[in-house]
């Protein structure tokens, strides 16, 4: 470790290898505290670069306590950097419910990875809990969930056990590090089809090539604008934004592209920023199921337009007003809610 640190603070970065040799030693516990902090705060200060988000990745994938996809299905992902400082409602968690809704009868499921949240008032665990989904189910469980329902909750403490030794050095940090992008990299069920929200517009492109690296086959990375009155660009969404525009970064066949989404252009209406905000999980559960209950709005429509992505990453729609189409379509007959109810149940039979 020490000569990879001495490296780093030459201002060189690490090679795909050697970020995998060091970041083997922070998931073992090899590495001291004083060592991995260090490590964090280098690359932090000048920012990861893709080999080295590949390598760090390529760990803690290996590390990861897996869940089995039932055969037969295509596992996706919303799981998103969150650190937008947005304020919204959990957005990514009720596309993925949505998305399980429209997509199970088309052999689709959902593996939604998600952590407590460190920078918003609600993260996708906390808003799952409030709506009774069991957090502690795992194993088969899970796997089960993922074939009843279209969708697990991959909860990353008990699927991530080696980030226990990073886990205390982040916190002391107090600022937002490599792990923070790491995350989402490192779905449990080896999701190879994902939409990946990020908090800055710089990251989507190499977060699509860190992904290509990874072997992902097709996902959308994308950064949602909120602009205030004069038009500027005030806040950020790591979600498609119907407030405004977003940048989308696509990556499908190996090929990448970046583009601008007008949500107006899919027929949506310019949300008010009001509507998505939740001041913490119980506010947030109560917008996701008034959604999920048919509701309208605001609301519906940045959850329908973020599960249409989810749903052209899984292969079956072709774009995203054909997305759109199938997520209203969930929301209208009571699939979306099916979904969350079996969810719920399942996780909950042997809680015990």
């Amino acid at each position: 470790m020490h000569a990879l640190l001495a490296q780093l603070a030459d201002g060189q970065p690490l090679t795909e290898a050697q970020a995998v040799e060091a970041f083997d030693q922070v998931m073992s516990g090899k590495s001291l505290p004083t060592q991995t902090a260090a490590l964090l705060s280098l690359i932090a200060q000048r920012g990861a670069t893709v080999d080295e988000l590949v390598g760090a990745a390529t760990v803690m994938r290996r590390k990861a306590a897996k869940v089995s996809v039932p055969a037969g299905l295509t596992a996706i992902d919303t799981c998103g950097t969150g650190g937008d400082h947005a304020g919204t409602f959990n957005i990514s968690t009720a596309a993925a419910i949505v998305a399980a809704g429209a997509g199970r009868p088309m052999n689709v499921c959902v593996a939604k990875h998600g952590n407590k949240s460190v920078t918003s008032k609600s993260g996708s665990s906390q808003v799952l809990d409030t709506l009774g989904v069991n957090l502690k189910a795992t194993g088969d469980t899970l796997t089960r969930c993922l074939d009843e329902a279209g969708i697990c909750f991959c909860f990353a403490p008990q699927h991530h056990p080696a980030m226990k030794h990073a886990a205390p050095i982040r916190a002391d940090l107090g600022f937002r590090t490599i792990f923070n992008l790491v995350g989402p990299l490192t779905n449990p069920a080896g999701a190879q089809r994902q939409v990946m929200g990020v908090f800055s517009p710089k990251l989507t492109d190499p977060l699509a090539r860190v992904l290509h690296r990874l072997g992902a086959i097709h996902a959308m990375v994308v950064h949602g604008s909120i602009p205030d009155a004069d038009g500027k660009h005030a806040d950020a969404l790591d979600e498609l934004s119907t407030c405004g525009p977003s940048r989308v970064t696509t990556l499908l066949g190996g090929d990448i592209a970046s583009a601008e989404l007008d949500p107006t252009e899919l027929g949506l209406s310019l949300g008010h920023p009001s509507a998505l905000r939740a001041d913490g999980p119980a506010q947030s559960a109560k917008t996701i199921s008034a959604v999920l209950d048919g509701g309208g709005g605001a609301a519906r429509e940045i959850v329908a337009l973020n599960a249409a992505a989810a749903l052209v990453v899984a292969g079956v729609a072709d774009d995203l007003a054909d997305g759109l189409a199938l997520a209203f379509a969930a929301l209208d007959d009571g699939s979306a809610k099916r979904a969350l109810g079996t969810l719920i149940a399942i996780t909950n039979e042997d809680a015990g």
